[in-house]
Formats: structure tokens, C-alpha cells, sequence
């Protein structure tokens, strides 16, 4: 079974960037971490080597075509409904799951996302 996000998450964009989750909801912790539900990955940005963010394990190296300032991979668009519980919520949302996956905004090269890690193993759900 899938495993559900939580705070310290690993996501990776297609081009190779990893960045850690920094927030979740407090009301619903797993090992001391809040799920993450969805929509709260909307406006996630991957940063860049010289456009760091919070959490950024690998930077994304998507440049603008002169290759003069950095375009990191934002994700622009809701998951996928393949990767929301539809049996755990938290605030009415569902949780995001370790499964989920969707599309980046990057010019000139979009991609997609996917969960590299799920920040724990202890609850699954469906």
C-alpha cells in the first residue's frame, strides 16, 4: 500500500531537482511530522544552485535559454487524483500519497514530478 506524505518528504522533478517538504498540517502527525494534503503542493518550487529554496536537496538545472538565470520547476497544477487517499483526509482534503505524481512549469523545459520519498513509513493508506 501506498505510503502517505508527510513534512520532509523528498520530491524530485524530472530534470533531476530534490527538495525536502517543509510544511504539513500539525492537526494529523505522523513520527512528529504533519501529513501533507492536497493542494498544498500548488506553487511547490525546486530551486536552482543559484536560486536556492528551503529544503532543496538537489537544485534543478533548467536555465532560461541563454542560460543566464535559473527557471527551477514549479509545480503549477494539482497531483493527479491517482495519488490522493480516498479514504484518509485531514481538513476535508484527501492525504497525499506516496504515489502522486503531476506536471512542472519550466520554460523552456516542462516536466512532471514524482515522490522520491515519502519523510516516513509508518502509515499507509489507500
Amino acid at each position: 500500500m501506498p505510503r502517505v506524505l508527510t513534512e520532509g518528504a523528498v520530491l524530485q522533478c524530472s530534470h533531476g531537482g530534490q527538495t525536502r517538504l517543509t510544511a504539513g498540517e500539525p492537526t494529523l502527525t505522523v513520527q512528529g511530522h504533519g501529513v501533507v494534503t492536497a493542494g498544498a503542493e500548488v506553487g511547490f518550487r525546486f530551486g536552482a544552485a543559484d536560486l536556492p529554496v528551503p529544503g532543496m536537496l538537489t537544485p534543478c538545472p533548467v536555465r532560461t535559454p541563454d542560460g543566464s538565470s535559473p527557471l527551477p520547476c514549479t509545480i503549477a497544477a494539482p497531483a493527479t487524483p491517482a495519488g490522493l487517499s480516498t479514504k484518509l483526509t485531514v481538513g476535508g482534503k484527501p492525504a497525499l500519497l506516496d504515489t502522486v505524481t503531476g506536471i512542472t512549469v519550466s520554460s523552456p523545459a516542462p516536466g512532471s514530478w514524482s515522490v522520491a520519498d515519502a519523510g516516513q513509513s509508518t502509515l499507509e493508506a489507500i
